[in-house]
């Protein structure tokens, strides 16, 4: 039987490309059969195929828990993995995707370069707290006819990129240089996070 995250896979795949795009790092989404059902980057033309190393993945389904694997290779959740002296990843942060409470799939930021890397682990709670909302965003996407005939509306991709801000203007309220310390959340330049917030109408 189809996942529900099989079943919109053009969407899903969509979202990954969006936030890649705003987060200046590669995403993958799996279903609970660790079928990739969506993938940026190195991983864009392995979709609809399954995982044959999803052990983070497998993990994040069986917990509900986020998890930030810093050294892949050596975190123990990489242990069984028969390439874990040889992982392409240089960092992992994955969330599970939560419908009705119940893990529907998972979601995955991936860095495979040094630059990527860096974005990662310093803006580790706020990556946290963005991939955690996307998880949600996507979850809320799902049409849930079967489940007390309640069509869900469809994924506004255009808020991805109002949302990243929104989340990295927030993370730094208070800072005297919040707007600096925003666009490097963000990975752009100052000039172009005013225009953001200018075009996306955010209130600051």
């Amino acid at each position: 039987m189809m996942s529900c995250l099989r079943n919109m896979q053009g969407t899903v795949q969509k979202t990954a490309e969006a936030i890649a795009e705003v987060l200046k790092i590669e995403v993958e989404i799996a279903d609970t059969n660790l079928v990739r059902v969506a993938g940026t980057g190195k991983y864009k033309d392995q979709c609809g195929q399954v995982m044959q190393d999803g052990f983070v993945y497998s993990h994040v389904l069986d917990t509900g828990n986020t998890v930030f694997i810093k050294n892949p290779g050596q975190n123990q959740l990489c242990q069984p993995c028969s390439r874990r002296g040889n992982c392409l990843e240089n960092a992992e942060m994955a969330s599970p995707i939560l419908l009705n409470n119940k893990p529907i799939g998972v979601i995955g930021l991936i860095s495979f370069e040094p630059s990527q890397t860096k974005r990662l682990l310093d803006n580790e709670i706020w990556m946290t707290q963005f991939i955690v909302k996307m998880a949600e965003l996507i979850a809320g996407s799902i049409p849930v006819t079967a489940v007390g005939g309640v069509v869900a509306p469809p994924l506004n991709l255009n808020n991805l990129e109002k949302e990243a801000i929104v989340q990295a203007l927030t993370q730094v309220s208070g800072h005297v240089r919040s707007k600096d310390m925003a666009a490097g959340l963000l990975g752009i330049s100052r000039a172009t996070l005013y225009r953001k917030i200018k075009e996306y109408d955010i209130f600051v």
